[in-house]
Parts: structure tokens; C-alpha cells; sequence
């Protein structure tokens, strides 16, 4: 008889593994690795094998320096190994039998220099929901969003090959995935932070008409691409800090990947207080000017999205600070576009206090344009939004409904029950876990049905109506409303 766990591929055969009552596939590849002559080019189709390759490992992550020690390892767990050779997919499903199930393709958050797939399991979706989970991988950093190929004029580099990653990566789920048991026509998109970022990106592009039929993002929104300008400038003092100029550009495909990596955490020290990587306005997969950027038009599919309360308290964390972290900071961009009275108005809503910055920068960077987003995809195709407001926990004095912590509840972040009973609290435990089912069970409903469950009405600029889940979750009609309509006519693409 055939092996169950043995499926062929496109490219050759791979056997996975059980993980409790679903199968799983790991470390699959879905491009070649680039490395060597491939570095900073598009993703190139997988090597094609014959004998039955073993998937029953993660493949490594993204090239990348970890976090700095002494943050919270359940919250931020290791990476390694981490490489360039990165471009592997991993794939969990209650049976490779043909069945079409609905498909969560999710994307990892991580400020696109950080994070890994390996973070995410998706057992527990593929069984309780009965539906195949892929989780992939992409190149970050530099490697996957410096803008090189403008810098020098070379088309040897290309743009943002990050993204283009996650494009391959959605056509392998498209040719591959009805082997798995999965729908190529069911495939919903998701992420967080930057990953929701990139499901808004891919939301924008021509090239992925028809990959993907629904999105969620948690936590992202398209403001997360840069200027051609700004992009031009992070290259220029990359490559300046490791030597490099016109003429010896070539030294770039071999460099040691320590080089690169030295060189992007000088970076930071020379453009402290900004994301130093991010995808960028290229003229490719983009319009190169922000205005013409800002008027693309959305996937005509139902999106589901939303943010956390107090999300910019995460970044006051010793090694996080990639955000301003003062008032004025904050403002230095806006300063750069607004007038006076544009920006009088706007900062009456926010107290000049500790709170007030916070909610300054979870609005300007998360809350507003995921916002907008909602209002711009909500005039042509269903919206649902939401706003995660749980914060009683160790850290709430500090960090509230901070950014990431509800990850925690729509994925099995945290295993150990006796770090659960610290974090959370003995008694609030059986709360904290029935928040969770409610949240995945939305989620569950969104991805097999293009809808979240019935009890959540959909958005609009009428209402704007937004599902608060807490402890006891509730419906809010416009919450923040003045603050909301402080922004109205910012461009959340001036940022």
C-alpha cells in the first residue's frame, strides 16, 4: 500500500510525519536557495529530486542577528539556525486524500528582519478546523528588501525579493497544495506585524490575482513600504558601511554572511529609531510614487483585520527600540508634511504625557492605517474589524494589550503551564483559554467560510463597528472616534 505520509511534489517526493492527529510536512523547499550567484535575485524553481526526501524538520530561518539576550524566551524563542539557503515552506493537513480543504497560507512577523515560521504550528488549526496550514519562510533583512538594484542601476539585483518569496511561495501552494488535501481556490492569506504588512502588500499586487481569496492581518497595514528615497538611502549607508561602491559591487555575492549581517546592526546605530528594512516603493511590483502607491485598489476578498490597544508599548523593551520613543520623535515625520493646523488638531487628541505618546504611536503606526485600510477595502469587498484589548497579565502596568500579545491566542505560543500560571494567573486561566477558542474559532470560521463567526457584524464607514476581545468580549461602534477623525485626510502613506 502507498505511504500515507509520502507525497509527490512538483519538483520530487517528500515524506513527512504525524504530529497527533494530523500529518505534517517540514522543511520543504519551494525555490532554490539563494545563495552564492543567486544572493539578492529573484526566488528560481526548487531543484527537482527523485528519491523521497525526508520532511520531517523545520529548514533554517532567515539569515538574521538574534534578539538581544534577557528578553522573555517564551515570547521570543530562538531562531537558529539561521542562513540564507532559508526558502522552505512547511505544511500541516488531516490527510494528503484529495480532499479540497480550505488552506491558511500564514506569513511570520518579525520587523522583516527578524522571525521564522518555525515559530508557528499548525497542527492544531489543520485539525480542529479541517484544513491544510502552510507556513513559510523569506528572506529578510538586506537580503530580502535593500534596495540595491536602484542604488546601482543593475537589474542583477532585484526588487524586493522578500516579497517575491512569498509570491513563489504562493504559486507552490497553488500547483501543489491539492496534493497535500488542500483547495488552490480556498487559500487565505494571514499575518502579524510584518507579516500582515506583507498579506496587505500582496493584497496590492497584479501579480497575485488569484493566489489567495481571503486575508487576515493582525497588526499591518500597506504603510509599512517605504519611499524609493528612504530606500535609497538605507542602501547607500549599508553598502557604505561594508565598502562597497559602483565599481566593487560585485564583491556583494561574496561577502561572508557575518559581513552582512555586522553591517545591518551598524545600521541601526547610524539610523537609530527606524525600521532599517522594510519592502519599498520600487516601480516594479509598485508604483515607485507614493501617491499613485496610495491609490491601488485591494483584492476584490474578504479581509479580516484589526489591532491591539496599546501596541507601541513593546518597542520600549531593551532591544526593540526601533521606534521613537519621545513625543517630538514621533512627530518628526509628520512635521516633514502637514501644516501647522493639520497637526494642531490632531495632537489635541493626545495628551502630552506617557500615555499620550504611547497612543500617539500605536495610532500612527498600527491603529490609523490598518484603519483606513478597513475603510478603503470595506467600499468594495466584506470587512471585518477588531481591536484585542487583554491585558492582565504580569507585564500590564507596562506593556497593556501590547503588539504580538494576541498571538498568544490565535496560536499554541506558550506551552509551559507553569509559565502560563505565572504570566497569566491561576484564576484567570480558564478565561485567558476561553478567549483563545473564541478568537480561533473566528478565525477558523473566516478561513473555511469567508466570514468570521455570526455574532460579529461586518465594518463599515458608517458604523465602524469593531469585535473587542477581552475576558468578555463586546461590539464598539467607532471606539476612539475623536482620535480617528483627527487623522481623517492623512495620508497614512506620508508617514
Amino acid at each position: 500500500m502507498p505511504d500515507a505520509l509520502v507525497v509527490q511534489t512538483a519538483a520530487g517526493p517528500v515524506r513527512g510525519l504525524r504530529q497527533g492527529p494530523v500529518c505534517a510536512w517540514l522543511g520543504v523547499p519551494f525555490a532554490r536557495p539563494p545563495v552564492g550567484p543567486l544572493r539578492f535575485r529573484a526566488p528560481q524553481p526548487p531543484d527537482p529530486w527523485t528519491a523521497v526526501r525526508n520532511a520531517t524538520r523545520y529548514g533554517p530561518s532567515s539569515l538574521q542577528v538574534p534578539l538581544l539576550p534577557g528578553l522573555p524566551k517564551p515570547f521570543f524563542p530562538s531562531v537558529e539556525p539561521s542562513s540564507e539557503d532559508c526558502l522552505y515552506l512547511n505544511v500541516w493537513s488531516p490527510a494528503a486524500d484529495g480532499a479540497k480543504r480550505p488552506v491558511l497560507f500564514w506569513i511570520h512577523g518579525g520587523g522583516y528582519a527578524k522571525g521564522t515560521s518555525r515559530y508557528y504550528n499548525g497542527a492544531e488549526y489543520a485539525g480542529k478546523g479541517d484544513m491544510v496550514v502552510v507556513t513559510v519562510n523569506y528572506r529578510l533583512g538586506l537580503l530580502g528588501f535593500g534596495n540595491l538594484a536602484g542604488l546601482f542601476d543593475d537589474d542583477r539585483f532585484a526588487h524586493n525579493p522578500g516579497l517575491l518569496d512569498q509570491v513563489v511561495a504562493l504559486k507552490w501552494v497553488r500547483e501543489n497544495i491539492e496534493r497535500f488535501g488542500g483547495d488552490p481556490g480556498r487559500v487565505t492569506i494571514a499575518g502579524e506585524s510584518a507579516g500582515a504588512g506583507s498579506a496587505s502588500l500582496l493584497m496590492l499586487m497584479k501579480e497575485t490575482a488569484g493566489l489567495f481569496h481571503g486575508a487576515i492581518h493582525q497588526s499591518g497595514a500597506p504603510n509599512q513600504a517605504t519611499t524609493w528615497g528612504v530606500s535609497l538611502e538605507i542602501a547607500r549607508q549599508f553598502t557604505k558601511l561594508l565598502g562597497i561602491g559602483r565599481d566593487n559591487r560585485d564583491r556583494l555575492w561574496t561577502l561572508p554572511p557575518a559581513d552582512l549581517l555586522k553591517a545591518q546592526v551598524s545600521l541601526n546605530r547610524v539610523r537609530p529609531e527606524n525600521f532599517n528594512t522594510c519592502p519599498y516603493m520600487d516601480g516594479q511590483l509598485f508604483p515607485a510614487n507614493s501617491q499613485e502607491f496610495s491609490n491601488l485598489q485591494s483584492h476584490p476578498v474578504p479581509l479580516l483585520t484589526g489591532t491591539n490597544a496599546d501596541e507601541y508599548t513593546l518597542f520600549t523593551l531593551p532591544g526593540l527600540k526601533r521606534v521613537a520613543q519621545t513625543r517630538a520623535g514621533i512627530l518628526n515625520s509628520l512635521n516633514k508634511n502637514y501644516s501647522g493646523a493639520t497637526l494642531d488638531r490632531l495632537l489635541a487628541e493626545y495628551p502630552d504625557n506617557p500615555a499620550g505618546t504611547m497612543d500617539l504611536g500605536c495610532d500612527k503606526i498600527f491603529r490609523i492605517p490598518s484603519e483606513h485600510f478597513a475603510e478603503r477595502h470595506s467600499a468594495h469587498s466584506p470587512t471585518w474589524r477588531y481591536r484585542f484589548e487583554y491585558s492582565d497579565h504580569l507585564f500590564k502596568k507596562r506593556l497593556g494589550a501590547f503588539h504580538a500579545l494576541e498571538l498568544l491566542f490565535t496560536w499554541p505560543s506558550i506551552k509551559s503551564e507553569k509559565f502560563r500560571t505565572i504570566f497569566y494567573g491561576k484564576e484567570r486561566l480558564p478565561r485567558v483559554d476561553a478567549l483563545a477558542d473564541r478568537m480561533k474559532r473566528h478565525w477558523i470560521s473566516f478561513i473555511r467560510e469567508g466570514c468570521p463567526e455570526s455574532n460579529w457584524p461586518e465594518y463599515n464607514t458608517f458604523t465602524h463597528t469593531n469585535y473587542i476581545f477581552n475576558l468578555t468580549d463586546s461590539l464598539a461602534n467607532d471606539p476612539e472616534s475623536a482620535r480617528r477623525k483627527a487623522w481623517e485626510g492623512i495620508n497614512i502613506l506620508q508617514f
